[in-house]
């Protein structure tokens, strides 16, 4: 049953802060920067809002393509138009990028403990009220996996009445729908958002298919107070075709080194929680998550078998009070978060406890002037054991995380920021297993591979009107103890120390009243600046990115838009020595229209509409002497339609 709009379903959004109902007239509301929702943020960061209204007109046909809407954040597809095992890179980490970029739904981790990625598929796309991607560390706030920068993918939890359905068709047998309700009566809500794809893919054994449920219901207790209960349901299964050979990738990029390698996940998620305002200052928000899935798979002809549990308890505080006459807010919590993996095939476990504890804090010191300092104490404790082997190891570790920075108000418009900060991270569960280089028997690493850590610092200025919007960053990161996998000595260890520093751009203007032009850049340089790669490009990071589009709104015609997305010349994955020579640049062209009649709307969407071929991740291999492609799909039509009920 579809509830008329209420007060009740009124009071719910406000006390969300979820812009549903006129969320242009409202401001921006951002979480990432404080973990509260604030709707004129203080902080001195670099952030771009992925809106909804971004979403829908994109026409992107999974959560990782949108994602490429963002400056400076690189997404990596292996195989398929669904996106499954996507992997994203900000500030160019490259082959370590999963275990650097912290992936958030709802302020809760995505990342699982040890490297397996993040699933996807536990998201419907329909859920997604907005995008929050927070580029530099969050090492104060959010601590591990955290060095690049964090995302944070923000779920519809208005409860504002409606419903809707969607069927989308494409190229390569690709089907999805999805449909979408919510609601409310008297103080309580709900929504609920179903989706199921598959296709059958464009190379061989890329065929998958995607289903999801989540959604949440929630009592409003009085302003500023509820409670809540968020549950979802999940699975993915799809092939395996591997990277290619170059002789293949030249010859037909559609072409797989394995036709019966193949993977299939499925899992849950519940997440009660509350939100309360204890007095008019003092505000407490928690949530208790836990997340199970079971993965079956088939590389290279051996079975895999994995069960993963994750559970996070993760209480904060916000006061806001004044600080020698000035007004300050304080945000303090706790990060209590236990994963394993139990590898059943391998007769592997490991597991995983952190604790952290950490405070942040900005003060007004002037109407124009913020000054935010924070920190973080966080203690890992590690467990690892192969039976098969005789292998069971134990380590623990602590690093804390400092921040400093400064925010100014030029005016209403503009705004200067800058900040300092301690970054670190620890190895995941897979790191702390290596091999021995000369019997090649496994060994436990996890009392060798020390914690990374190092230093941020940032420097940038936003400027903003109704029409246009401006931004830019230079940043400059460096780390000590960096951990990743060396092909070399076939073991995760520490490597010398490494910098990342660049530049970073976004622009987003109203040329007419019809037309809208957006754009962003991303100039970087990722290098060794000791030991024996000292002055050597870290792989699989473009020194240039870019991204250019337009959209025109034609009104009762339709609205029109491009985009094209470039990605410069980088070092195949595994050539650390840089004597091999450069994958490829890219440059693709994606279209996109959408035309609406009262309740419906039909869009049409042609990716990579010029057909260029590509690969997002290549790697060479010493121990064969030959590049490996994972190629991207080629030019690919999606065809959208979707009825809102009344």
């Amino acid at each position: 049953m579809i509830i008329h709009r209420s007060a009740a379903a009124l009071a719910v959004a406000a006390a969300l802060h979820a812009p549903a109902f006129a969320a242009d007239a409202q401001p921006e509301v951002v979480v990432t920067a404080s973990r509260f929702g604030d709707a004129e943020s203080k902080a001195p960061v670099s952030l771009t809002r992925i809106s909804r209204e971004d979403i829908e007109r994109s026409g992107g046909a999974s959560l990782p393509e949108v994602l490429g809407m963002a400056a400076g954040l690189d997404v990596r597809p292996l195989s398929g138009a669904l996106g499954i095992d996507t992997v994203v890179d900000l500030r160019g980490f490259g082959e370590a990028a999963g275990s650097n970029t912290l992936v958030l739904l709802d302020g809760q981790r995505l990342n699982p403990v040890d490297m397996s990625g993040v699933d996807w598929s536990a998201i419907p796309l329909q859920n997604v009220s907005r995008v929050e991607v927070m580029r530099g560390t969050g090492g104060v706030l959010f601590g591990d996996r955290s060095v690049g920068g964090v995302i944070n993918i923000i779920t519809d939890k208005s409860g504002a009445p409606r419903a809707s359905a969607g069927l989308t068709l494409g190229s390569y047998g690709y089907h999805r729908v999805d449909v979408a309700a919510s609601g409310s009566a008297d103080a309580t809500y709900f929504n609920i958002f179903a989706n199921y794809a598959d296709v059958n893919g464009w190379r061989r054994n890329t065929q998958g298919d995607q289903r999801a449920l989540s959604g949440r219901v929630g009592r409003v207790l009085g302003e500023e107070r509820e409670v809540f209960i968020d549950l979802s349901a999940y699975g993915d299964a799809n092939g395996l075709p591997g990277s290619i050979k170059r002789a293949d990738y030249e010859a037909d990029a559609s072409r797989a080194r394995s036709l019966t390698d193949h993977q299939k996940r499925e899992g849950y998620r519940v997440s009660p929680g509350l939100r309360y305002a204890i007095t008019d200052t003092l505000l407490l928000e928690g949530e208790f998550t836990y997340n199970s899935s079971r993965q079956n798979a088939v590389y290279g002809g051996t079975p895999y078998v994995a069960n993963r549990d994750t559970t996070a308890f993760t209480p904060r505080l916000q006061w806001r009070h004044g600080l020698a006459g000035l007004a300050s807010t304080t945000v303090g919590g706790l990060d209590v978060f236990h994963g394993s993996v139990n590898n059943v095939a391998m007769d592997q476990a490991s597991s995983q406890l952190s604790r952290a504890f950490y405070l942040q804090n900005t003060t007004s010191l002037r109407p124009d002037l913020h000054l935010t300092v924070g920190g973080r104490r966080q203690i890992v404790r590690q467990h690892a054991e192969d039976r098969a082997n005789a292998i069971d190891g134990e380590a623990t570790h602590a690093r804390n995380a400092f921040e400093a920075g400064l925010a100014w108000d030029l005016d209403s418009r503009t705004r200067l920021f800058t900040r300092w900060g301690q970054v670190f991270r620890f190895a995941t569960t897979d790191e702390l297993f290596g091999y021995d280089p000369l019997t090649y028997a496994p060994v436990f690493t996890g009392g060798k591979v020390r914690p990374q850590h190092g230093h941020n610092l940032e420097l940038g200025a936003r400027y903003k009107t109704a029409d246009l919007m401006l931004q830019g960053t230079l940043y400059r990161l460096s780390l000590t103890d960096e951990i990743g996998y060396n092909p070399i000595t076939y073991a995760n260890e520490n490597f010398d120390r490494t910098r990342r520093q660049g530049v970073e751009l976004e622009a987003r203007w109203r040329a007419l009243r019809s037309l809208e032009l957006n754009g962003g850049l991303t100039a970087q340089n990722a290098r060794f600046v000791d030991g024996p790669y000292s002055g050597n490009a870290i792989t699989l990071v473009p020194h240039l990115k870019y991204r250019a589009g337009a959209v025109f709104d034609a009104g009762r015609a339709g609205r029109y838009g491009a985009t094209w997305n470039f990605v410069g010349k980088r070092r195949f994955g595994g050539d650390f020595d840089n004597s091999k020579e450069l994958l490829d640049s890219h440059g693709i062209l994606d279209l996109h229209a959408d035309w609406k009649l009262r309740d419906v709307t039909l869009q049409l969407r042609l990716a990579n509409a010029t057909n260029q071929k590509y690969a997002p991740y290549a790697l060479y291999s010493s121990f064969a002497g030959d590049y490996y492609f994972y190629p991207a799909e080629g030019r690919t039509l999606f065809a959208a339609l979707r009825y809102n009920f009344r």
